[in-house]
């Protein structure tokens, strides 16, 4: 069996860690690297993060960590989501140092490394701001080409914002970053709020994952269940939901190795980038004549059972 080989960039939070629990699991996955940004937390702590989840599954050592970008391209940033995702970026838990350092290669030079050393195999999944591949391209304007596809979780096309009524956090954080991956040409599959808010992860989930899961996973089980009680509390103050959070970067994650869990549609896409009202919108035109911008795979609908179990099934 043929791999996927994937480059991971993260701003390493919560449901980014899932995300990467669940690649580091996933047999089909070759992960040659990870990226860190701000978002969540700052890039290096989603580093230190990320380090401690690769010991976590077993794997420290195996995988480069690299550290990127810690502002957006324009303007600043407002630090992290300390009430969100806690002050270490993982509702506080402790896990275990690792004895792995973060890699001296910044992040965009590793992306543009990794890209020209695997030609159209590499797939880019972006879990926070796209500012690190912005970056990249500076570097190699020819990325999209070298690159077999990109997936990123950010945006909405129809359903409401959740920082502005019509704009979601990754792309909001950088949206100058945000337009420049779209107008580059990649073949790109944006997993936004439509699909990511259909899907609801609540404190049955994570029970069922710790009795079920296999003995090696137990690590695991145990930490994602601690790690998510202050992340749906949250989901429970900020929206109501009685008891569930929403699944946005595992579902990227899933959707790169498995498509079929989401409808889709394929639509000229680009980012507001002005400063009034809508600034970090995902503008798309379903026109006959469309406005100049590449396609990009909106996903639109998802099957949620379909997806928590094929997510949660690595841990079985």
């Amino acid at each position: 069996m043929k791999k996927m080989k994937i480059l991971i960039d993260c701003d390493t939070g919560v449901d980014d860690s899932l995300a990467i629990l669940y690649a580091l699991r996933k047999p089909e996955f070759e992960i040659l690297g990870f990226t860190t940004g701000f978002g969540n937390t700052d890039a290096v702590q989603a580093a230190e993060n990320t380090l401690r989840l690769l010991k976590l599954a077993s794997r420290e050592g195996e995988i480069p960590v690299s550290i990127g970008e810690n502002a957006p391209l324009k303007g600043k940033w407002d630090g992290p989501v300390v009430h969100v995702h806690g002050a270490n970026g993982i509702s506080g838990v402790e896990l275990p140092p690792s004895q792995q350092k973060p890699a001296e290669e910044k992040a965009s030079d590793f992306i543009v490394r990794l890209a020209r050393e695997n030609p159209g195999e590499l797939t880019l999944i972006t879990l926070g701001r796209m500012t690190n591949v912005a970056k990249a391209l500076e570097k190699e304007p020819g990325l999209p080409k070298l690159v077999r596809s990109l997936v990123a979780m950010g945006g909405t096309y129809h359903a409401p914002g959740n920082v502005s009524p019509v704009a979601e956090a990754n792309i909001a954080g950088d949206p100058e970053a945000a337009d420049i991956v779209l107008m580059a040409g990649f073949d790109t599959t944006i997993v936004g709020l439509d699909v990511t808010t259909k899907i609801h992860l609540t404190s049955k989930t994570f029970a069922d994952l710790r009795e079920y899961c296999a003995p090696e996973n137990r690590p695991i089980a145990d930490y994602l269940v601690q790690a998510f009680i202050p992340y749906r509390a949250f989901s429970r103050d900020s929206d109501g939901n009685l008891d569930y959070c929403p699944m946005h970067d595992p579902l990227a994650m899933l959707v790169a190795i498995d498509p079929s869990v989401c409808l889709m549609r394929r639509l000229p896409a680009r980012v507001e980038c002005g400063d009034g009202l809508c600034r970090g919108m995902i503008v798309t035109d379903g026109r006959n004549q469309h406005m100049d911008a590449p396609y990009a795979n909106i996903c639109v609908d998802v099957d949620e059972d379909l997806a928590i179990n094929r997510l949660f099934g690595v841990f079985l």
